[in-house]
């Protein structure tokens, strides 16, 4: 019995295995494409091939971009960067709220304009009323007056005194204090209006104060505040530059022996662009001591750049001269 159902079970399962070939190999021939199909992702695409004339294959050959001056790793050559003459953040003594913003960003300042102020109203009013305390001369008119009168009313008295005893000496010596009086209040105001000229002038400066001035002729490169906000002594106002004349920083290696002299004249190789511009520079500092971190000396060469073609942050090149 048990041998009759391992034989059954072993017919059904052949069974089904030969069911399902068949229905695998009816799809397939059934749907052919599905073939064609796969056969077309797996193959790869045959690359392009493009005929080129023999007579014009120059055209398709690639061109160098020209060179200006020499290579970059030109030993007679050293490279640094190009920076303003004169880069400088601009501040003031005493806080306050910015009134006005009489140059913006990129414009051209002269040297002692004034850049921006602060609000100065109540600075502006006490100018006016130290400059009238100042000029109000009337109790001084008065007091030299009264001192006059009395110096000569005393010197009369003396000689009538000395002559005819016609005066008193309780009346002399009454009228000599008075004198005496008379010349001690002229003398105070005399100082009063001194102190009073020096306090004029104190509140002078006080309001020159609230207004920032050009320390050179140059260009407004950043503002940092806008009309109306609040500065403090501790941040910075405006960043001014002066770049018709730059300078660039050179370090050289001091394993090299180069023959560099303060106020030499050398020529220089700037970046412009895709292009470099020659100038002729001034060396305007050669150290005496190498950095002993980096084993390197920086010299600076200041050149004209009076037509704004370089611009500052560009690299540049030094041609060492020759021994």
């Amino acid at each position: 019995m048990k041998e009759k159902l391992f034989m059954n079970w072993k017919v059904i399962v052949a069974s089904i295995a030969l069911l399902m070939v068949v229905i695998i190999g009816f799809n397939y021939f059934q749907h052919p494409e599905k073939k064609e199909i796969r056969k077309a992702v797996i193959k790869p695409a045959a690359p392009r091939v493009y005929k080129v004339d023999s007579t014009n294959a120059a055209a398709y050959q690639p061109k160098a971009a020209p060179l200006a001056g020499p290579v970059k790793d030109d030993p007679d050559y050293v490279t640094g960067v190009v920076e303003p003459f004169m880069d400088v953040t601009l501040g003031l003594f005493v806080p306050g709220r910015i009134d006005r913003l009489l140059y913006s960003e990129g414009k051209r300042v002269q040297k002692g304009a004034v850049i921006l102020t602060l609000d100065y109203r109540q600075e502006e009013l006490e100018v006016a009323r130290r400059k009238m305390l100042w000029l109000n001369r009337a109790e001084l008119k008065s007091a030299e007056a009264a001192a006059r009168t009395l110096t000569e009313s005393l010197r009369s008295n003396r000689i009538l005194y000395d002559e005819t005893r016609s005066v008193s000496r309780e009346e002399l010596d009454k009228l000599s204090l008075q004198c005496e009086s008379a010349i001690a209040e002229r003398d105070r105001l005399i100082v009063q209006k001194k102190r009073e000229k020096v306090e004029y002038e104190m509140a002078l400066k006080s309001l020159e104060s609230r207004a920032l001035k050009a320390p050179f002729s140059g260009i407004v490169e950043k503002v940092f505040l806008k009309e109306g906000e609040i500065y403090q002594t501790s941040q910075p106002l405006v960043r001014l530059i002066d770049s018709d004349r730059c300078m660039i920083t050179l370090n050289l290696d001091d394993s090299r022996s180069y023959h560099l002299e303060q106020g030499m004249t050398v020529d220089l190789l700037i970046s412009a662009g895709e292009k470099e511009i020659k100038k002729e520079g001034v060396i305007i500092k050669v150290p005496q001591v190498v950095d002993p971190a980096s084993g390197v000396m920086q010299v600076k060469v200041v050149f004209e750049n009076s037509d704004n073609l370089i611009k500052p942050g560009v690299t540049g090149r030094m041609r060492l001269p020759k021994k």
